[in-house]
């Protein structure tokens, strides 16, 4: 096996699963998190199609099983609190004949850390500093001071990844921006045990709801913004305040839950933006994950493909025997029609994520209670949750 020893940056669900499978495979992979430990917390995502079949192959689905959040259905409500509108997970769930779960994102990264190698080596507290490539490897720069000698690097360090900047460029050129920003956090002491997850908006607006399993409450936020907020990325207190202003006034729990919000340990903000690029590799540097081919909080999807396309990039390495010319092109050529399509399905999920005006909420609402008619719960599963990628056995 050729190019054995590999970098990869970022301890999240696509770093995990690429070294999983690297380790499977006989190569030599570590992983670098310039966070301290492995992130908690985090917003649900839902967990199916093609993600679930390399689950069942990592012997996951156990564990999985039990992180599962339960959550029944996405009851939209009014200011009051009253149903309007209701997506029933559990028979969206009967229908995938029961190969799908809701998880944290921070879950799901740390099922998949639990089932590494025991020898895999994961660095935290640290990141790259610099990267410089030529015929015979990869010297990297770390910024604590150190230098070592790979053969690889993967960038699978999330939309707004470093490894990208340093070989790619500025962020700017690969970031598609669709005028919106999210934000989650646990809060606690709040009176939520229900298994619904409650969503309510007004115009251009949305703050939910739903029970974790310890216990706990999270809640969830999508506002519109037409343009991108200078001065909100890193600035965790600029985005506090940003969110205050959004939704202090919107109404039904929102002053509550923004109440919580100083306390919580896993404060998260970001823009939803997809990430847009002609290629994914240069040399010896390729990228997984959202670094790459970020469809967006649109998708629903975003950790389910990451872990598909970390099987792919491992396997086409295995395949070429380490020749990362050859793994690089198979895993673009494989995977990139693939999610394209599936940026494009999250595009059109974009103007019914926040309803702009009180007309929209209510065909949104309106459509979910028709949902469940046979030919149109039939259409929704094969449009946006039938997986038509054929995964081989590496």
């Amino acid at each position: 096996m050729n190019n054995k020893n590999i970098l990869v940056s970022g301890a999240g669900i696509a770093g995990m699963a690429l070294a999983y499978w690297l380790k499977q495979h006989g190569f030599n992979p570590t992983v670098v998190e310039h966070a301290p430990k492995l992130r908690e917390g985090g917003y649900a995502i839902d967990f199916w199609g093609a993600g679930f079949t390399i689950a069942e192959r990592m012997h996951l689905v156990p564990d999985l099983q039990k992180a599962d959040l339960q959550i029944s259905e996405v009851t939209f409500i009014n200011e009051k609190g009253e149903r309007k509108g209701a997506m029933n997970y559990k028979k969206l769930k009967e229908m995938m004949n029961g190969r799908a779960f809701t998880l944290l994102r921070s879950d799901l990264s740390r099922i998949i850390y639990e089932h590494l190698d025991k020898d895999t080596e994961i660095i935290f507290g640290d990141s790259i500093q610099s990267i410089a490539q030529d015929e015979d490897g990869i010297t990297v720069s770390f910024r604590n001071g150190s230098t070592r000698q790979y053969d690889l690097v993967v960038g699978a360090d999330g939309l707004h990844s470093n490894v990208r900047r340093l070989v790619f460029g500025d962020e700017s050129q690969f970031e598609k921006y669709y005028g919106y920003y999210t934000s989650s956090y646990t809060v606690e002491g709040t009176a939520y045990n229900d298994t619904t997850f409650q969503l309510y908006n007004v115009p251009g607006r949305q703050a939910a709801i739903y029970s974790l399993n310890e216990g706990k409450a999270a809640a969830f936020f999508i506002f519109d913004m037409p343009k991108k907020i200078q001065g909100a990325y890193n600035n965790v207190e600029r985005q506090k305040q940003i969110l205050r202003e959004q939704f202090d006034d919107a109404g039904w729990r929102c002053r509550e839950l923004l109440d919580k919000m100083d306390a919580a340990p896993d404060f998260y903000f970001d823009v939803v933006s997809q990430i847009q690029m002609d290629q994914w590799y240069k040399g010896r540097v390729t990228l997984a994950g959202d670094a790459c081919d970020c469809p967006s909080l649109l998708s629903g999807q975003g950790s389910t493909l990451a872990i598909v396309g970390a099987y792919i990039l491992a396997g086409e390495l295995k395949e070429a025997n380490g020749d990362y010319t050859k793994a690089f092109a198979e895993y673009e050529r494989i995977f990139k029609p693939f999610i394209t399509n599936k940026q494009k399905i999250a595009q059109t999920f974009a103007k019914s994520l926040v309803p702009k005006s009180s007309l929209g909420i209510w065909l949104r609402n309106a459509f979910t209670n028709l949902m469940f008619l046979p030919f149109v719960s039939k259409l929704f599963i094969k449009q946006f949750m039938d997986d038509k990628l054929d995964l081989k056995e590496y």
